[in-house]
């Protein structure tokens, strides 16, 4: 602006003197030194504008603020027993659901209204009622009382039914096997409620995969966030930008957090980047790739921090909740950066971030009551910690 201005003090001076060869040339020096200063920066101007989008293939850019609204929760501990290694929760009809990977019996069932433990089931295994690396217990869209639960070692994803389990059958109605042929590796999952499974995971060139109900991958939605100098690491980076993801069945919306970054993506079914919300605290995803063998992999450094390490979507009140670290995966205090006691609020017609929750506790990962009026998660020591979340 400063420019501009001295730009227009000199034509309305220059136009007012008489014009004489030396006062000419002071005005084409005078001019040729702002013209010089407009360039610089505009230059700059372009450079900085284009800096993101020159490195990612993310667009749409929607900053995020912190907001004045902030509420503090409580927790409760509800299991009655010991849990070895928990990884995963998840809400299944009035049944709150476990996955813990060490256990003699890896998924836990939970009465809610009780919060006692009523069944146990799924050993150490390769058969049909048993996991080797059970990561996730995904809610069925058509049977509230059914589930499937995914095995990332093996790529099964088995559909069960609590009806059955609680009739000591633990023979899952359903086997898929997920493709890895074509897309990649798809690491977590969620269903659409249309016979499709949408994945994120280690791919090729996606940055969501779409699957049918046999695991055959249809298509894909975006692209690996990384302009890539080498096609052959799109994996790893693929890996570095990995990330949970919610599916919005109002608006047939794809949200995806990632989880080394504070990046929320907004797609469309149709494959459509709506929006790249960035922030509160705005960084990306560090890391290396090296070396593994015969093979390469991505792996944390110095810059590395945990991002959004969790997302779930209330269908009762169209809000997106996202938990969020912020935090140095190495860092002197010894925090455990992929825990965190930070809850953002997001509003999905409003595109912002409407209240932030801390908790008394950190927790790994979260699920939400059907009502969106309680929130669960696993703590540091391993517990399953329930707050109560005020709706109104």
């Amino acid at each position: 602006m400063l420019i501009f201005s001295r730009l227009k003090e000199i034509i309305v001076k220059r136009e007012s003197e008489e014009i004489t060869p030396a006062s000419k040339g002071k005005c084409l020096i005078s001019l040729n030194i702002i013209f010089f200063g407009l360039f610089i920066v505009f230059l700059f101007g372009l450079t900085g504008c284009s800096g993101r989008g020159a490195k990612y293939n993310y667009i749409n850019y929607e900053k995020l603020k912190l907001p004045d609204k902030s509420l503090k929760l409580r927790s409760n501990v509800i299991n009655k027993f010991e849990i070895n290694w928990g990884s995963e929760l998840e809400i299944i009809g009035d049944y709150l659901l476990l996955a813990d990977s060490k256990a003699d019996e890896i998924i836990k069932i939970i009465d809610l209204k009780t919060n006692d433990l009523i069944k146990s089931f799924g050993r150490l295994g390769q058969g049909p009622d048993e996991f080797i690396g059970l990561s996730q217990i995904i809610p069925d869209t058509e049977e509230k009382v059914a589930f499937w639960a995914y095995d990332i070692t093996t790529r099964n994803l088995k559909k069960f039914n609590l009806e059955a389990i609680f009739n000591d059958n633990f023979y899952p109605e359903k086997v898929i096997v997920m493709s890895a042929s074509k897309s990649g590796l798809p690491l977590r999952l969620t269903m659409n409620g249309n016979g499709k499974i949408l994945a994120t995971g280690y791919f090729f060139k996606d940055r969501i995969g779409i699957y049918d109900l046999d695991g055959n991958y249809i298509r894909g939605i975006g692209k690996v966030p990384v302009k890539l100098r080498d096609e052959r690491f799109a994996p790893q980076h693929s890996h570095g930008f990995d990330g949970h993801l919610t599916f919005n069945d109002g608006t047939q919306e794809i949200f995806v957090a990632t989880r080394l970054g504070s990046i929320v993506e907004r797609y469309s079914l149709h494959g459509n980047l709506i929006s790249t919300y960035t922030g509160p605290d705005l960084f990306f995803p560090e890391y290396e790739i090296v070396p593994a063998g015969d093979y390469y992999t991505m792996t944390y450094n110095k810059k590395t921090r945990f991002g959004y390490l969790d997302i779930d979507y209330s269908r009762a009140l169209n809000k997106i909740f996202l938990l969020y670290s912020g935090e140095y995966q190495f860092n002197q205090k010894k925090i455990a950066a992929n825990y965190s006691d930070t809850i953002y609020i997001f509003d999905v017609d409003k595109e912002s971030i409407i209240e932030q929750i801390k908790l008394d506790r950190k927790i790994l990962n979260m699920t939400l009551s059907h009502d969106g009026s309680a929130i669960f998660g696993l703590s540091e020591s391993g517990d399953i910690l329930k707050f109560k979340y005020d709706t109104n």
